[in-house]
């Protein structure tokens, strides 16, 4: 793989990481994040959004943006949420595709090169990583099953070829990702941006991946919250838009 720097061609990928409170995690990007990727056989560039970390976090990141070209960082002013963090990335991807990892990466990066290979074999729209199709590795019994039923309730409502909903390993062509709106605060986004893509007939494929559980650092989900707007989103629907 090659980082692509600014004023360099545009890469293939930009893969946008939203980031809070992740200092342990990022300590290690040198041989979890960039070395995998160096191996990937793509170009890309790396966009960290920070979402107001306040351990450290943003100046981890920085000190690597400043260090290693086609990696840069976004700061909020203040406290943002996680779809804040992508929102706020999108419109700064140079990438033909746009694809997304969680901080503690839960997902190899190395299989980005499975979902990109898949898009352009299958000249898809958006491919999604799913552990559904793959494996699920040490999440707590609890985590599983309320994954399980959220996706399923997706799938009912916006269309059963699709199994991942809620996770956020997923890449898009660009200039798609660029016509959804943005609706959701939280990681509902994810099933929110899932489902407008096949409301609006675009397509949609999917690859086994694995889903390894958190081993640094807390994780940012409200399980509370994101039930409660995952029911709201199946209830309301996305239309079209």
């Amino acid at each position: 793989m090659t980082f692509a720097p600014a004023g360099s061609p545009p890469p293939e990928v930009s893969v946008i990481i939203p980031c809070l409170n992740e200092a342990g995690n990022a300590a290690l990007y040198p041989q979890t994040l960039f070395a995998p990727l160096d191996q990937a056989g793509f170009s890309c560039e790396i966009i960290f959004s920070d979402g107001g970390s306040s351990d450290g976090t943003a100046d981890l990141l920085a000190g690597m943006a400043a260090a290693r070209p086609g990696v840069r960082l976004l700061r909020s002013n203040g406290p943002s949420s996680f779809a804040a963090s992508i929102a706020r990335a999108v419109p700064a991807c140079r990438g033909r595709y746009i694809a997304f990892l969680e901080a503690d990466l839960s997902f190899a990066p190395l299989d980005l090169a499975r979902l990109l290979a898949a898009a352009k074999a299958l000249n898809c729209d958006c491919v999604c990583g799913s552990p559904f199709l793959g494996a699920f590795e040490g999440l707590p019994p609890a985590r599983r099953l309320l994954t399980g039923a959220a996706n399923l309730l997706l799938r009912l409502r916006f269309g059963r070829a699709v199994t991942s909903y809620t996770q956020i390993f997923k890449l898009y062509r660009a200039e798609v990702l660029r016509q959804l709106h943005f609706q959701n605060s939280g990681f509902t986004l994810d099933a929110e941006l899932l489902a407008k893509t096949l409301a609006r007939g675009y397509k949609v494929a999917e690859v086994p991946v694995t889903m390894t559980a958190r081993s640094r650092g807390r994780s940012k989900l409200d399980a509370a919250g994101e039930t409660f707007s995952c029911l709201r989103l199946i209830a309301r629907g996305v239309g079209t838009v």
